[in-house]
C-alpha cells in the first residue's frame, strides 16, 4: 500500500465515492424549486408571525445564484426547516434517515431533502449532494452530526468532502434559541422565547493539493468549525457592539 492510499479519506473503512461530472453551466433548476417558490412565503408568514416569536437576519449575504453549502450549528429540531424556510433560495437538507417515516417522511421527499444514513458511509447521500451542487444548488448541512449544544466544538468531515469535491462557498447559519424554542421532548415551538437566524458572509475553503486526504479534509472540517463559531459568536454580541 502506497502512503497515498493510507492516507485516502475512509469512510468506515471505504474509499468516498469519486466526484460526480461537474455541469455547472446547466440550466436546470434546483430539485423541486416551482414548490419551493409556491409553498415557502405563506408557510414562512405563518412560522414568523403565528407559530414562533423568529427575526431573520443577514439574507443579503446569501447569493443570488451558484453551488452554495449552508452550514449551521444545530441544537434543535427546528434548525433544519428554519434554513429551508427562511433562505431565499431552494435547500436540500441533508436530514438523518431515521426521520423518513410517515407523514414527515413523506414531506421531507417532497421537498428534496436527502436522506443520510449516519451509521455507514452513505455513497448515495454523497452523490447526491454534489450532484445538486455541480448543477449550481444549495445543500444545508449541520457538520455537529447531531442535535446538542450548538456551539459547533467538533464537525464531522463530510462538511469538508463536500465543500472540497463540490468546489463551492460556504455559508455559515447562526440558530440562536432554536434550542430553547423547541426543546427536546416539546412537541411545539415556544413563542415566548426570541429566536434568531442569522446568515454569516460565504467563505471559500482552500482546495488541499490531495483532496482525498484524510489529514487534509481534517484541516478544512477545523477550518469551517472556526468559521462557523466565530459566525455563532459574532451574531450572539449585542447590537452595535
Amino acid at each position: 500500500m502506497t502512503t497515498e492510499d493510507a492516507d485516502v479519506t475512509r469512510w468506515g473503512g471505504r474509499r468516498p465515492p469519486a466526484t460526480p461530472p461537474a455541469h455547472r453551466g446547466a440550466a436546470s433548476r434546483p430539485y423541486n424549486d416551482i414548490l419551493h417558490r409556491v409553498l415557502k412565503p405563506p408557510v414562512r408568514l405563518v412560522l414568523n408571525r403565528i407559530v414562533m416569536h423568529l427575526t431573520l437576519e443577514g439574507l443579503e449575504h446569501v447569493p443570488p445564484t451558484g453551488p452554495l453549502i449552508f452550514a449551521g450549528n444545530h441544537s434543535s429540531l427546528l434548525d433544519g426547516p428554519l434554513v429551508v424556510i427562511e433562505s431565499p433560495r431552494t435547500v436540500r437538507c441533508l436530514v438523518k434517515s431515521e426521520m423518513y417515516d410517515g407523514i414527515l417522511g413523506r414531506l421531507l421527499r417532497i421537498t428534496g431533502q436527502i436522506p443520510v444514513d449516519r451509521g455507514r458511509p452513505d455513497r448515495a447521500a454523497l452523490h447526491t449532494a454534489l450532484d445538486e451542487l455541480s448543477r449550481g444548488g444549495t445543500i444545508g448541512v449541520f457538520p455537529e452530526g447531531t442535535r446538542g449544544t450548538g456551539e459547533v466544538q467538533t464537525v464531522q468531515h463530510g462538511i469538508a468532502y463536500l465543500a472540497v469535491h463540490g468546489q463551492c462557498p460556504v455559508l455559515p447559519v447562526a440558530c440562536i434559541d432554536t434550542g430553547r424554542a423547541l426543546p427536546k421532548g416539546a412537541r411545539w415551538p415556544r413563542r415566548s422565547v426570541h429566536a434568531r437566524v442569522v446568515f454569516g458572509r460565504p467563505f471559500e475553503v482552500q482546495i488541499p493539493a490531495n483532496p482525498r486526504s484524510r489529514r487534509a479534509l481534517a484541516v478544512v472540517a477545523e477550518d469551517i468549525r472556526v468559521r462557523i463559531a466565530d459566525h455563532l459568536a459574532e451574531a450572539r454580541l449585542p447590537a452595535g457592539s
